[in-house]
């Protein structure tokens, strides 16, 4: 449900943004009826709780506010948002005497605030700052000179940061926040910052020469927590951040959109800047959400920012492409984009420095434990404690046997024998005909964690699941009864081929001619779902029983990663199925349900793969530290644990995103596409990590690595999915 605030800045974007911010820009013109009319909107009070004044959003509204705005004009985010952590320093650390001083006019947008941190010589190093701040009687005598402030030339107050003890060790324990307002000679503007995008916000440096700003102006009213103050506020200013890239990334995307339509075309780069744009959004709202349930997320917060904004670049620059040398004329907005995002690769801590503080907070919250950033902690207790009993299971049963199992090639048989006692082949079988009744994001956790441990065991438990699940939602009550309740026992097995070139015909009986992809533990199935194209081009499924006449199982082929599953071809020559399910919607639904499967298995296997190489960085020491205090390595740790991350995201919401909590195929498509493409980054990184140890089979990341490649062609391979959801995304 969308917040009607929300809805308001929606409509005044479309209405009166849009149309106006064009020449702003290219002008370079200060939007001064644009931001009246956000005044009028009360944005500038958005996380000004309503006793002060203010709307009293939460941090996800307030996200969603910032996407809007930018998805009509960034620059209007920058005018909010620097006003906004202003404020939000005052609300959480001022004394009630300033919050009532400060807050209703800060909310009302009467006075226009904004954030004083960096230095000509300091940006992401915040404790390299020089200005100072020294107590002479009821004022402090503030000098020194800031750099790149948003509201600089039409902002009142600042909230400014500035040592007041030079001696004091370590440095930020000498650095308060002062809430400084404009009107002293002192205190001037020495020139506004012509850039490159972002234009239109007035963006400055400021001089202070001997200001005097009152004690009572002390955030707090005591001296020394002024580095905390302010770095607090940045959790919710990464995410603005974020909430500005989804912003942009969705405008350069619609008009990507456009374009295709315009052409009659579905190029597969749409697929591609969909898939980011949904990404990032996740990401964006996720940290958000734990902004809001008071969770520490400075981590989180810093991983949408560092995701979001590598993203909205790279769909700006692919929207750009698109529209070929067009693209880059003034009359078009994508050359803005193009020019705007590189401002949030930089802003609020660039990218890199990003990256290095994400890699030190990793090492420090979870050391060398399992488990980084899969907390099940949000999840109803029911869920929760079935994907822990799995994690348990995994890390106890696998182990031992996986390196020996993975080496013979040979299938865990005993494995899947004791996950069907545990009820997890009928995980997605009603509960009536003896299942767990399990729909949404719980099939996916559970493959998740199979696939941490063994992905042979997971692609095997997929297969099956993908076959009983299309069954169980689509197959007649008489056929549901007949085969279900043996299935989800584990005395027969399933798998599902949705790959290859089988034609489906009724003469008049139904028969099935051609051959499928490979189809994955064929040697030991009994049932097989397929996919057909019948003679009115429509892709059906059908059931087949092993033995049919005209069946032929193929030899087992010896694949690179995945070793056990054997898979085979099916060829099919006038096979009649036992049963093929007439639903209009059932190949679809079936195709992004294993969508779903495939990517939570690269979610899984990514995670391995990261977990290792977290663990591993903090035990081999080289030139003298542990690897992890590498850059390089902190930077490669920083972008697998955030991708991972989007991923896993991405591929929880697809799982649940369609009708009746059933998978979104456009969804879904998108989650296996990030996710396989993840886990290929994520092992390969690994593999690197590790150096030659990485190589031999001595440590499990070179299986890693063989295992992710055949995810990128799962249930169907990269290039006709993404080529089937361009077509979809045209058609929407």
């Amino acid at each position: 449900m969308t917040p009607d605030i929300v809805s308001a800045v929606r409509e005044f974007v479309d209405a009166e943004v849009r149309p106006a911010a064009p020449a702003l820009e290219h002008a370079d013109a200060y939007p001064h009826a644009l931001v009246a009319r956000m005044r009028a909107l009360g944005l500038f009070g958005a996380l000004v709780p309503a006793d002060y004044g203010g709307l009293g959003c939460d941090v996800t509204t307030y996200a969603r506010i910032i996407e809007e705005l930018c998805r009509g004009w960034m620059s209007l985010a920058g005018v909010v948002n620097s006003h906004t952590m202003a404020a939000l320093i005052v609300l959480h650390h001022g004394t009630e005497e300033q919050r009532r001083r400060f807050l209703p006019r800060f909310a009302s947008g009467q006075t226009r605030g904004g954030l004083c941190l960096t230095e000509p010589h300091a940006g992401s190093d915040v404790q390299a700052i020089r200005t100072t701040a020294v107590r002479d009687g009821d004022h402090y005598r503030v000098t020194g000179s800031k750099m790149f402030i948003t509201n600089g030339r039409e902002g009142h107050a600042f909230a400014l940061l500035a040592i007041t003890d030079s001696r004091a060790q370590p440095r930020h324990r000498g650095m308060s926040c002062f809430i400084v307002e404009k009107g002293h000679p002192g205190f001037r503007v020495v020139k506004s910052l012509a850039k490159l995008g972002y234009k239109g916000v007035d963006t400055v440096e400021l001089l202070f020469e001997d200001v005097p700003v009152p004690a009572a102006n002390l955030v707090g009213g005591v001296e020394g927590r002024g580095f905390g103050q302010v770095m607090s506020g940045l959790e919710a200013g990464r995410i603005n951040i974020a909430a500005r890239c989804v912003g942009v990334a969705q405008a350069a995307y619609d008009d990507a959109l456009v374009r295709a339509r315009t052409d009659a075309s579905a190029p597969p780069t749409l697929a591609d800047l969909a898939t980011g744009v949904a990404a990032a959004r996740l990401i964006t709202y996720w940290a958000a959400g734990m902004k809001d349930r008071r969770e520490r997320c400075d981590l989180e917060a810093g991983m949408a920012k560092l995701f979001a904004s590598e993203t909205a670049h790279a769909v700006a620059v692919g929207a750009l492409r698109l529209h070929g040398e067009a693209g880059t004329l003034a009359r078009l907005n994508l050359e803005r984009h193009y020019r705007d995002t590189p401002l949030m690769i930089i802003g609020e801590g660039t990218n890199e420095i990003q990256r290095t503080l994400i890699a030190r907070q990793l090492v420090e919250r979870y050391g060398e434990r399992l488990g980084a950033l899969t907390s099940r902690e949000g999840e109803p207790e029911e869920r929760r404690q079935m994907v822990l009993a799995v994690r348990q299971f995994v890390d106890k049963e696998m182990p031992p046997v996986v390196a020996e199992h993975d080496a013979a090639g040979r299938y865990p048989e005993a494995i899947i024998r004791e996950l069907g006692a545990l009820g997890l082949l009928g995980a997605v079988v009603s509960q009536d005909l003896g299942g767990l009744g399990l729909d949404g994001p719980a099939p996916a956790m559970l493959l998740e964690e199979l696939a941490r441990g063994w992905i042979t065991v997971a692609a095997a438990v997929a297969g099956h699941l993908v076959g009983t699940w299309a069954l169980d939602r689509f197959a007649p009550p008489s056929v549901r009864q007949a085969r279900l309740p043996a299935l989800t026992r584990g005395e027969t097995l399933a798998t599902a081929v949705l790959g290859g070139a089988v034609m489906l015909r009724r003469a008049p009986d139904w028969t099935l001619t051609g051959a499928t992809a490979l189809a994955d533990n064929a040697p030991r199935a009994a049932l097989f779902l397929v996919a057909a194209t019948d003679e009115s081009g429509r892709r059906r499924l059908a059931l087949i029983e092993r033995g049919a006449p005209g069946l032929r199982i193929g030899e087992p082929e010896a694949p690179l990663g995945g070793r056990g599953l054997d898979p085979c071809t099916l060829g099919l020559d006038g096979v009649r199925p036992a049963l093929v399910l007439e639903s209009d919607d059932a190949a679809d639904a079936t195709v992004a349900f294993a969508n779903v499967a495939t990517a939570a298995i690269a979610v899984g296997l990514a995670q391995a793969a990261f977990e290792a190489a977290l663990r591993y960085s903090q035990q081999r020491t080289t030139f003298g530290k542990p690897l992890y205090q590498h850059q390089a390595v902190q930077l490669k740790l920083a972008d697998m644990a955030t991708g991972i991350t989007a991923g896993r995201l991405l591929t929880y919401h697809a799982a649940g995103a369609g009708p009746g909590g059933a998978p979104d195929p456009a969804t879904a498509a998108m989650a296996r596409l990030h996710a396989s493409s993840r886990a290929a980054e994520a092992t390969l990184e690994t593999m690197r990590i590790h150096g030659g140890y990485g190589y031999v089979n001595e440590f499990p990341v070179e299986r890693f690595y063989r295992d992710a490649a055949r995810l990128l062609f799962v249930p169907l391979d990269d290039d006709a999915l993404r080529a089937a959801l361009a077509r979809r995304l045209a058609a929407a």
